[in-house]
């Protein structure tokens, strides 16, 4: 997919490539107008071309206007968003956080800075945006929505194959799609699932998405508290990291120990780097470092257990 990330330039420098890198860590296309090269278009003709081309806008806001071309009543910026609009391409907007500290050389002066208050007043009122700090926290927020959406995009896609249209050929193909389309039709709604990790907001994302799709998610952080809470109430499926910095093994440990007291639930392992030399864990239901394999691995294992 290609993504066109629009904002103003030399105040958001370090944003904008956070924000690429997020984009491109999620497998798509980041356009960017850093990356144009010399063209024979205007800048404006330019980004319009590129956005028509794209199928989904990243907008990034600070302090500052833009570039307003000669001839022309709007920045460069403001109407790369409407035209996103008129052409009805999806749009993700974020709006840097007014208490986070920026540099005065950046911070517009009028007239620009009353048209820029007036853009965004009419930017939030079109679209759902978010707030943004440093450009970590951008990067964070932009993959946690832009994985949203491409599971939305996936689902949405999924149901529009219903099995028996000619698009899906075989019994395996129809069978895919048949258990994707039955997951946005709240299949799992009820479900319960216990998420064990001592950094909870590293999975914040899967959480998000687990929850909207109407599952129960529990969080522990230590082995003892997922023990206790398994031990006191009934869970579908677990989610446990392999290995954890504090404690080596801890992950493996948490799974026999509850073979131990009898405690069977399929168990999902999260790991930063898989290493197939090491072995998988016995019992494990699944063991992934990918988001997207993590939830799919989720599904299959709700799946099982509620028939």
């Amino acid at each position: 997919m290609k993504i066109f990330l629009s904002s103003t330039y030399q105040d958001l420098v370090s944003h904008r490539e956070a924000a690429a890198r997020a984009v491109e860590r999620l497998g798509q296309q980041g356009i960017r107008m850093e990356a144009f090269g010399a063209r024979p278009l205007e800048a404006t003709s330019a980004s319009l071309e590129e956005i028509r081309d794209s199928e989904l806008l990243v907008g990034i806001y600070a302090h500052r206007y833009g570039y307003v071309p000669v001839g022309q009543l709007k920045s460069i910026t403001e109407q790369e968003f409407d035209f996103a609009l008129k052409e009805k391409k999806p749009t993700l907007c974020f709006v840097v956080d007014e208490e986070y500290p920026w540099s005065p050389k950046y911070v517009e002066s009028e007239p620009g800075r009353t048209r820029l208050r007036e853009f965004l007043q009419r930017l939030r009122e079109s679209v759902v945006t978010d707030s943004f700090t440093t450009p970590e926290d951008l990067a964070f927020k932009v993959a946690s929505s832009l994985g949203r959406f491409l599971l939305y995009q996936k689902i949405k896609d999924d149901l529009e194959k219903i099995p028996g249209r000619e698009s899906v050929s075989t019994e395996v193909g129809r069978s895919q799609v048949a258990r994707r389309a039955a997951r946005s039709q709240n299949l799992f709604r009820g479900a319960r699932l216990l998420l064990v990790n001592d950094i909870p907001n590293q999975m914040s994302y899967v959480i998000e998405i687990l929850r909207e799709l109407g599952i129960d998610v529990m969080i522990e952080t230590s082995s003892e508290g997922a023990l206790r809470a398994l031990s006191n109430g009934t869970y579908h499926v677990v989610i446990s990291d392999m290995e954890r910095d504090a404690v080596p093994d801890e992950g493996i440990r948490f799974l026999k120990r509850m073979r131990d007291q009898g405690i069977v639930i399929p168990v999902i392992f999260t790991v930063g780097q898989f290493n197939p030399a090491l072995g998988v864990p016995a019992f494990a239901f699944g063991i992934t470092n990918m988001v997207d394999e993590c939830l799919n691995l989720v599904f299959d294992a709700l799946e099982r257990a509620l028939g």
